[in-house]
């Protein structure tokens, strides 16, 4: 599973929001780092999830094809059932069919190229890549997404972008991811070589 940030900065995050509860909120600044480090340790879990729901989708297309390839000789079919048992069960169990394993593996990649998108967008929302979120930058991510946060309640601004980002993958849209990096950049911000460091940390391909 890919982590982000160091041990210590996940035990900061976790006594500041016990400080934040027991003495009634904090500062936008205050609660930055939190938010960018939850906000993206968030993301990252539900990518190496989609990761997976992709694979499993792929494999298993790929499965049901060569089942309708495969010649009806009974001694071909005995053969392959011995040496893809396992794979078999898996597919046949999850999937009715191949229509079925086609529309999952259509939706699971959607849904991955969306959590990477949105990614994405909250790397480049961190403007100058301190790996934090000030107040302005805050401002900025949350009014781009259309999250209002409630004045005086810090606490759940990474509560709320969490929640933005679930509700968008989850009606896979990507019209609202688009104009959100719309907003950002013309304000100025820009996908930097700090960001597409940290994208290929989460693909794989750094």
């Amino acid at each position: 599973m890919y982590r982000l940030g160091s041990r210590k900065r996940a035990l900061g995050f976790t006594g500041g929001l016990v400080v934040a509860l027991l003495t009634g909120g904090m500062s936008w600044a205050a609660i930055g780092n939190g938010v960018f480090q939850g906000f993206l340790h968030h993301i990252a879990r539900q990518i190496d999830r989609d990761k997976v729901d992709f694979a499993v989708a792929e494999s298993c297309t790929s499965w049901f094809y060569e089942q309708l390839k495969k010649p009806v000789r009974p001694d071909v079919k005995r053969l392959s059932f011995v040496t893809e048992e396992d794979r078999s069960d898996a597919c046949a169990g999850r999937y009715p069919g191949i229509n079925e394993a086609r529309q999952a593996f259509a939706h699971s990649q959607s849904t991955l190229s969306l959590s990477l998108t949105f990614y994405q967008l909250a790397l480049v929302a961190d403007r100058d890549d301190d790996e934090h979120y000030d107040a302005g930058e805050l401002r900025d991510i949350m009014a781009s997404l259309n999250v209002a946060p409630l004045p005086g309640d810090d606490l759940q601004l990474l509560a709320k972008l969490k929640r933005k980002f679930d509700d968008v993958r989850e009606a896979v849209e990507f019209t609202i991811l688009t104009d959100s990096m719309q907003v950002l950049y013309n304000k100025g911000y820009r996908f930097t070589d700090a960001d597409q460091a940290a994208m290929g940390r989460v693909t794989g391909e750094s």
